[in-house]
């Protein structure tokens, strides 16, 4: 989602991103998530502070999705700890939504958060759309506006529910780091 600056700010703890897998699926990303697991376990790769596990629910709800997810993580116990959630419900576009004024800030309209759909892509299309309607073309759909959109948001006030859990989640992490 971030590039962290928002809790960077925050906290004052830096923050670098490493992305491992991003296409290809719910099934591709949990074989890549159980074999980075593995190799962790096996000191194959180093040990981050954080994992943070993103996959959107797809209308099977947060808690369906983050049980699939905890499986994998729960194979190895070492690492329940430092593991984080980000489940859009139902899917990461309309997050980029949450937040008008944010959007508006970007993209020089506000923007309407539509009611929870399950058509495949809808969400996609949706942004495209409001993106379009600002006149600014998008071509890779949306996602390379997001760090701009995100540091914008007013975090502290979202009503989605399953980006308001992923923030909770994070929070703990970095208080837990910042007491340490």
């Amino acid at each position: 989602m971030s590039n962290g600056l928002v809790f960077e700010a925050d906290y004052g703890i830096a923050v670098k991103k490493q992305v491992l897998s991003a296409c290809g699926g719910f099934a591709r990303m949990h074989s890549s998530l159980t074999t980075f697991l593995k190799d962790l376990a096996k000191d194959r790769r180093h040990l981050p502070d954080a994992i943070i596990i993103a996959a959107d629910a797809n209308c099977k709800g947060v808690n369906a999705r983050k049980a699939e997810l905890r499986t994998a993580v729960q194979r190895h116990p070492q690492f329940e700890q430092i593991a984080c959630f980000a489940i859009p419900d139902p899917h990461i576009e309309r997050w980029m939504l949450v937040d008008s004024d944010a959007f508006r800030s970007v993209f020089g309209r506000g923007c309407t958060l539509p009611a929870i759909k399950c058509a495949k892509n809808e969400y996609k299309t949706l942004l495209r759309q409001e993106i379009s309607a600002s006149g600014i073309e998008a071509p890779l759909g949306g996602q390379e506006y997001v760090d701009d959109v995100v540091s914008l948001m007013n975090l502290g006030q979202t009503a989605e529910h399953s980006l308001g859990d992923f923030l909770a989640q994070l929070k703990a992490l970095f208080n837990g780091w910042s007491s340490a």
